[in-house]
């Protein structure tokens, strides 16, 4: 699906008051970096500035991907791309896939679900940086 990437949101701000348009030139204060190997292995990279910005940085993008949502942006933004390269049945059949990996996964069991809801999604320690 590389027509569909490239016009990559990667780089697009969570942040809504940032103009779209503005180049993203300066340095970043934490990355994170994902990817599937040839084998099937989810994997990652990360990496945050020292200090208190780093850590605030590195913490945004948890919030931003565990409870805020962005994966679903990410695919809205995705799907709104497939639709002008004309690829709606790769995104769909994505989808179909992403639906495939969920239903077959052991872990996701009804009990486990209830579980998970019910854990605090912070920390209670709040004995690191705070705000």
């Amino acid at each position: 699906m590389d027509s569909a990437s490239d016009s990559s949101q990667d780089s697009r701000a969570v942040d809504d008051s940032r103009p779209e348009d503005q180049v993203y030139d300066e340095k970043k204060a934490a990355y994170l970096t994902l990817w599937v190997d040839n084998n099937g292995y989810l994997l990652y990279n990360m990496d945050w500035e020292d200090g208190e910005a780093g850590i605030f940085a590195l913490s945004k993008i948890f919030y931003e991907l565990c409870v805020n949502g962005y994966a679903d942006i990410i695919l809205s933004k995705m799907k709104e791309q497939c639709v002008l390269n004309g690829t709606q049945l790769e995104f769909e059949s994505f989808m179909k896939l992403i639906n495939h990996h969920y239903n077959n996964d052991p872990k996701n069991n009804e009990t486990e679900i209830k579980e998970v809801k019910s854990k605090p999604v912070v920390s209670p320690d709040k004995s690191a940086y705070t705000i």
